[in-house]
């Protein structure tokens, strides 16, 4: 499967929506707009509106563990992936492609540009796995109706 269809569905269902924060964002109001939106990662901006990295749960959760600054005093932008080191998708990318990339690296979402390097959307490990799933499951019930009917032959009993 590609990005493509998954961002296509994904829009479909009306889940497609890119969220962002401010980089000068406090790691408390971070945290608040993640829950809010239920949501895993926000792409972080500068007042230009620029995409200048990622912030994800997992950085907040892990940069901002013992080091004794607040949560309301930690700035997004001492968090964050920065931009020259994020790991980008393209529209065309095999969905295994991206899952190994994500395994590797342990990351779970990457942004996703058109072929104008316009961003597109954002895919995360669930995506994929639940796109996987699906594909697994329709291949599942297909093997079951051939078992049942190898031939697709479909005998009826006539009733006189």
């Amino acid at each position: 499967m590609l990005v493509k269809e998954i961002l296509n569905k994904k829009k479909d269902q009306g889940n497609h929506k890119v969220y962002t924060v401010k980089q000068s964002t406090s790691a408390y109001d971070a945290i608040a707009r993640l829950d809010e939106l239920k949501v895993g990662s926000l792409l972080v901006i500068n007042d230009n509106d620029e995409i200048v990295g990622i912030l994800s749960e997992r950085d907040i959760l892990y940069k901002c563990y013992n080091s004794g600054i607040a949560l309301t005093e930690q700035k997004i932008e001492n968090l964050m992936t920065p931009k020259d080191q994020l790991i980008i998708g393209k529209m065309d990318d095999d969905t295994k492609y991206l899952r190994n990339v994500m395994t590797e690296k342990r990351i779970r979402h990457i942004p996703i540009i058109d072929e104008s390097n316009n961003l597109v959307g954002i895919i995360s490990s669930g995506d994929i796995i639940k796109n996987e799933l699906e594909l697994t499951e329709n291949e599942a019930e297909l093997m079951r109706e051939h078992i049942k009917n190898p031939f697709g032959i479909h005998l009826y009993n006539k009733e006189d």
